[in-house]
């Protein structure tokens, strides 16, 4: 999978904010959500040679939003993040493209959720 639009970006600062934000397990959840509905089944679908790859990917996604889901119990959020309805977007926009865009960018995404993981430790 290649990304070639690379004059688009789809996970930008403002995403980061919002994960730093008092939406931050809100956001990680709903973009944790985006990435098993939308991008990895897409991904898995539209080329067979990353479908192991993609299956561990969504793994390690659905342990981290299990735990992520109990912290939203104490910290419920019902705003919903305007970074990630661009995202979306954005990602619908791009059409075919979108898949390929989605996953290049998902080492940014782990980062995103590292430095929020980081910042809830502090």
């Amino acid at each position: 999978m290649k990304d070639n639009a690379l004059e688009v970006i789809l996970l930008q600062d403002n995403l980061l904010n919002d994960f730093k934000s008092s939406l931050g397990c809100q956001s990680v959840i709903e973009m944790i959500k985006f990435y098993l509905e939308d991008v990895l089944p897409r991904a898995s679908s539209k080329d067979k040679s990353v479908k192991s790859s993609v299956s561990i990917m969504n793994d390690k996604l659905l342990d981290l939003k299990q735990t992520l889901r109990r912290c939203h119990h104490f910290l419920p959020c019902d705003r919903k993040s305007k970074a990630i309805k661009q995202i979306k977007e954005t990602y619908s926009k791009m059409k075919e493209h979108g898949i390929y865009k989605a996953m290049g960018e998902f080492d940014i995404f782990i980062d995103y959720i590292e430095e929020y993981l980081s910042n809830k430790k502090k």
